[in-house]
């Protein structure tokens, strides 16, 4: 628009400004920013509007606005004659489509300027109606601290909506506009009391109030209340900032306020409840499983430095809360649900020695299926269905469902990616349960109205996906470890999976149900280990409390099962197959593995020591009872016998090792082939 054009719609000028202020997806305000010229957020139609206050604000502004067609000629004579009376300007005439007019187009004040704003009034009265110019008006005109309207003075001066005002309290409101820069409740009371009184008078003469409101206007004292936001959800608003392709403009987000306050509630007193454990931070994060949408986005703590934090981001270790994404896959190599694994003592090598895996109870229960294997989270059928899959298949599966914090390649984290060592957010991981819950299909979480999205993708069948669910809210399914009366029963059939890192550093609860997808965490962001807190001990409670408060919002039906999955029995029992999967049987790999030499080390001869003392140790953890192990040095059989350890003679250069064990009947188990450096 140019300087001294009215525009087409008094509309354009709002629809263009810059929306910087966030809401909830009901409207609710999530943030408080007054930095536009013109009230976007805060507008209401007029017959929304008290109508009481909008016959005052036309008694004390323009008593002849419905019969002018812009300027009351009548009140601007009255006016300068009263002026020049006084030798001094004691009152203005401008009409409020003059008002309108000046908030339009500001000009400086003259003559001339004057003359303009009388030709725009008219015209701005011959393109509108009387009415939506006084909508206009009574939306946009100024009050202090860049506040605009009626509903945002309403709200910063008495933490009000318009229609629940007093009386003296409309009337703050119409004296207050007469000189916005000046004119503040907040900064001089005192003074606004005495011209609000007098306008009360003037209401009162002119027969707009009668005697006992008046009276009771009078006597009524204004109490000032600050505003303050339904709730507080810096990490929510700090993260939208960071992908709204707005840059900090107006965003309609997708969070429930109140759902977001009744969480933060719940979390801050589970937090409180567990402090004499050692736990200061929690987060919390739960979406629409339909469309992806985050309803409530937590990060509360009880350590003051660790505030600005923002929790629901932070790289934590997931332990067991990955296994179902693991199990998941392997539904899809031949694995089934009924699937046969020896839950037994288990050893690997790592560095220059050997790691005895254990499952969290210590205790193993010999041959277990896939189902029991991840209802009861053992760690030793993780680690050998990882070996089944291939840590790097399952490490480009993570990877593929936005698991971004895996800063180094697949061979590092091994066969640890089935335990869970490699660092994820809740974010990430409540995305990844959000695909379990929508059946194999990935949905990026999404966090304000209209936000742009890769596209939804299948990267699961439906029959792996929702067996996975089965599994996790089958009660059964985790006897072993949680009982039968475990917390993790819900009412509602909800898939429910916690998990525990080394040391108690990290506590997850995670879950789905029919309509949501859910993550807590527990944990201290500083790093330092809680007190026995694991996941079915901390976040478990707080995620089953959260359950029960969604399934007030919506009645939820039992989980999806596919209908390709087919129902056979197996060892007495019911169990679901896909039958589009080859069943594989899963081969148990040899407990004992290669101590020595660790891939890559790397010797050096010494010159002062006889060559014939010169050796270095071959090992093995273990030999199997009646194999022989048999080492290979450059494809060539340097050693064969029943014991751990062979000397090997050190020679220069660059060598392959490897260790074969042979059983009785002839079968040969092969180790991975290590380098050997001598210089």
């Amino acid at each position: 628009m140019m300087r001294g054009e009215l525009p087409n719609a008094l509309t354009d000028l709002t629809a263009r400004a810059d929306r910087i202020q966030f809401v909830d997806r009901e409207g609710e305000p999530l943030n408080v920013s007054y930095q536009n010229y013109w009230n976007v957020r805060d507008v209401m139609a007029l017959y929304e509007m008290p109508s009481v206050l909008i016959r005052l604000f036309i008694a004390a502004e323009d008593k002849n606005f419905y019969d002018h067609s812009g300027i009351d000629w009548k009140a601007r004579f009255s006016a300068l004659w009263q002026n020049v009376r006084a030798g001094k300007i004691v009152r203005g005439a401008s009409s409020l489509s003059e008002q309108v007019v000046r908030m339009i187009i500001p000009r400086k004040r003259t003559f001339f300027s004057k003359l303009l704003e009388t030709i725009d009034a008219r015209r701005l009265e011959n393109r509108f109606l009387k009415n939506d110019i006084l909508e206009f008006y009574l939306n946009q005109v100024p009050y202090a601290a860049n506040r605009r309207g009626i509903k945002q003075a309403a709200r910063f001066y008495f933490s009000k909506t318009p229609d629940r005002l007093s009386l003296r309290e409309m009337t703050a409101l119409i004296v207050l506009v007469r000189a916005p820069t000046s004119f503040d409740l907040y900064r001089s009371a005192d003074k606004m009391n005495g011209l609000i009184d007098r306008q009360l008078r003037l209401f009162f003469e002119q027969g707009l109030i009668s005697e006992k409101e008046f009276n009771q206007a009078l006597s009524e004292q204004l109490i000032l209340s600050p505003p303050t936001l339904t709730v507080q959800a810096p990490h929510f608003l700090e993260y939208v900032r960071s992908v709204n392709p707005a840059a900090g403009k107006a965003a309609e987000t997708t969070l429930d306020v109140f759902l977001q306050k009744k969480i933060s509630e719940m979390t801050r007193q589970r937090l409180k409840e567990l402090r004499y454990r050692q736990v200061s931070n929690a987060a919390v994060l739960i979406a629409d499983r339909h469309t992806g949408e985050i309803l409530a986005w937590v990060s509360e703590t009880l350590d003051p430095a660790t505030q600005a934090i923002n929790a629901v981001l932070a790289p934590r270790q997931p332990a067991s809360a990955q296994k179902p994404l693991l199990y998941a896959l392997a539904l899809t190599k031949g694995m089934t649900a009924a699937t046969k694994i020896k839950d037994a003592p288990f050893a690997r090598a790592v560095g220059q020695g050997v790691h005895h895996f254990k499952n969290y109870s210590r205790s193993h229960y010999g041959d277990v299926t896939l189902r029991q294997a991840l209802g009861n989270s053992l760690n030793i059928p993780a680690l050998k269905t990882i070996e089944f899959i291939g840590f790097q298949m399952y490490y480009d599966f993570l990877k593929q469902l936005g698991f971004a914090h895996f800063d180094k390649p697949a061979d590092f984290y091994r066969e640890g990616l089935a335990l869970g060592n490699a660092e994820v957010t809740l974010f990430e991981l409540t995305q990844a349960y959000l695909m379990l819950a929508n059946g194999g299909i990935f949905k990026p979480l999404r966090v304000y109205a209209g936000q742009e999205s890769f596209k939804e993708r299948r990267v699961l069948p439906e029959t792996a996906a929702t067996l996975i669910g089965h599994i996790l809210s089958d009660p059964l399914a985790r006897q072993l470890e949680f009982g039968t009366d475990s917390v993790l029963n819900f009412p509602v059939q909800t898939a429910v999976k916690t998990g525990t890192s080394t040391n108690y550093r990290d506590a997850w609860a995670m879950g789905y149900n029919r309509d949501f997808a859910a993550g807590v965490w527990f944990g201290n962001l500083s790093y330092e280990p809680m007190n026995n807190v694991t996941g079915a001990a901390g976040p478990a409670l707080l995620l089953r409390s959260i359950f029960t408060e969604l399934n007030k919002m919506r009645t939820s039906g039992a989980l999806e099962l596919s209908p390709e999955l087919e129902k056979r029995t197996v060892d007495g029992k019911t169990e679901y197959f896909d039958p589009a999967v080859k069943e594989t049987y899963l081969s148990e790999p040899s407990d004992c593995v290669v101590v020595s030499p660790e891939n890559g080390v790397m010797l050096a001869i010494d010159p002062r020591i006889p060559r014939a003392y010169q050796q270095y140790p071959f090992s093995v953890s273990c030999v199997p009872k009646g194999a022989v192990v048999v080492w290979r040095v450059d494809g060539e059989e340097a050693f064969r016998g029943t014991e751990n350890t062979f000397f090997w003679p050190i020679e220069r250069g660059r060598h392959t090792v490897q260790a074969e064990f042979r059983s009785e009947n002839g079968k040969t188990a092969a180790q991975p082939e290590q380098t050997l450096i001598v210089r």
